[in-house]
């Protein structure tokens, strides 16, 4: 396993995209590790992360982002660490669980990789550390729709997620109450739009209203003056800045100007149905 992750990272044609593709590799190994846990009974997958994995958004990521499914009674989360930690080791692939905390609801860990950067010559250092962060929201907002659906990508497993319009609604919360510039928030707003993907509106009522005790029926004309208002104060120079290193293909940093960005606002959906066909094209019924 170690070996086919040096591989497929050192596919990549220079260090950055080396690093990104070690990175990718070791997501696939920690999803399907879970997976065989059972982690995914407890746990929803949600986040860029989940649009890379599940829906090939042609850009990389970094973290994992999991919140807990409607059924969870009791978050395991230490101990679902712990076993991670265990096979990353029987793997021969060096990861450490390392900084499990609590903060509030959220539960999260670092995974750090000490050789692996070295070795797939993403970095000239040996004691180059990857770290991967994973978070666990234990209390999310109630309402998001969620599927199981199987990955076949470099590993097989399935997983448990939010459908795509309720994805579209946290990164719609994202966008808007987020308190610094994220330019890959502003990437994924892209393609959820070219996807025609719709808000679902309830999840989004209910997420900002727990987060900022605001009520709001969210309409879509609301909601487009509200993204307008955002893209007018963005700081396009950061946005680029910060979303260069995650692109598949750095030419698409030309995309993100005023005029783009505004011409997809015009084009948002919003939905508010209690059913959904937004699967990742292979769920299973359960």
């Amino acid at each position: 396993m170690k070996d086919s992750v040096i591989q497929y990272a050192r596919e990549g044609k220079e260090a950055g995209e080396r690093w990104n593709r070690l990175r990718e590799a070791l997501h696939h190994i920690i999803l399907q590790e879970l997976d065989r846990q059972g982690f995914f009974k407890e746990a929803c997958f949600v986040g860029g992360t989940a649009l890379r994995v599940l829906f090939q958004l042609d850009r990389f990521s970094e973290d994992l982002d999991f919140s807990a499914a409607p059924q969870s009674t009791r978050f395991q989360f230490a101990d679902h660490m712990a076993a991670l930690g265990h096979a990353l080791d029987a793997f021969d692939l060096s990861g450490k669980v390392e900084g499990l905390k609590k903060v509030k609801t959220v539960q999260s860990c670092f995974v750090t990789f000490s050789d692996l950067p070295y070795l797939a010559a993403a970095s000239p250092r040996k004691n180059q550390k990857l770290a991967i962060k994973i978070d666990v929201d234990t209390r999310p907002p109630p309402g998001a729709r969620d599927v199981v659906s199987v990955v076949t990508g470099l590993r097989v497993y399935k997983l448990r997620h939010y459908d795509l319009p309720s994805l579209f609604a946290g990164k719609m919360h994202a966008l808007l109450f987020r308190q610094y510039l994220k330019g890959r928030d502003w990437f994924d707003f892209l393609w959820y739009v070219g996807k025609k993907v719709p808000v679902y509106r309830i999840f989004l009522q209910n997420a900002v209203y727990q987060t900022q005790g605001i009520s709001c029926q969210f309409s879509v004309e609301e909601l487009r003056g509200l993204l307008k208002k955002k893209i007018d104060g963005l700081d396009y120079k950061k946005l680029q800045q910060d979303l260069t290193p995650f692109l598949l293909d750095a030419r698409s940093v030309n995309l993100f100007t005023p005029e783009v960005l505004q011409g997809a606002v015009a084009q948002l959906l919003v939905e508010e149905g209690l059913s959904s066909r937004y699967g990742n094209g292979s769920s299973l019924v359960e």
